[in-house]
């Protein structure tokens, strides 16, 4: 016998969309940086060595940042509900972490 979460909702309620634009907002959020991350130089200007050679440094930031924000998508359960309910499992190629069969839409 399958267990499922009932997830009721109370569209009068403040909570309810409060949530929702939280989760909408934090995927907005992980839309531009993955834009970021997908634009940004890979790697930046670091000065010129001794023999005038151009020193290169890995431009991270943009990648540390998409994945910040991909900790915090897995953590909001409305906002993978939503991107489950949309059948994304990636945003411009980078993976969300979404269980294999996806996540069931809360029906919200």
């Amino acid at each position: 016998m399958e267990t499922r979460d009932i997830i009721r909702i109370d569209a009068g309620c403040e909570s309810y969309w409060r949530e929702r634009r939280e989760a909408f907002a934090l995927i907005r959020k992980a839309e531009r940086a993955a834009r970021r991350a997908k634009e940004a130089p890979m790697y930046l200007h670091g000065g010129y060595d001794e023999d005038g050679d151009v020193i290169a440094i890995e431009n991270l930031a943009p990648y540390e940042a998409m994945d910040e924000v991909i900790l915090a998508l897995q953590a909001n359960r409305t906002a993978m509900s939503i991107l489950g309910a949309q059948g994304r499992k990636q945003i411009r190629g980078f993976d969300l972490g979404m269980p294999i069969g996806g996540l069931k839409p809360d029906a919200g």
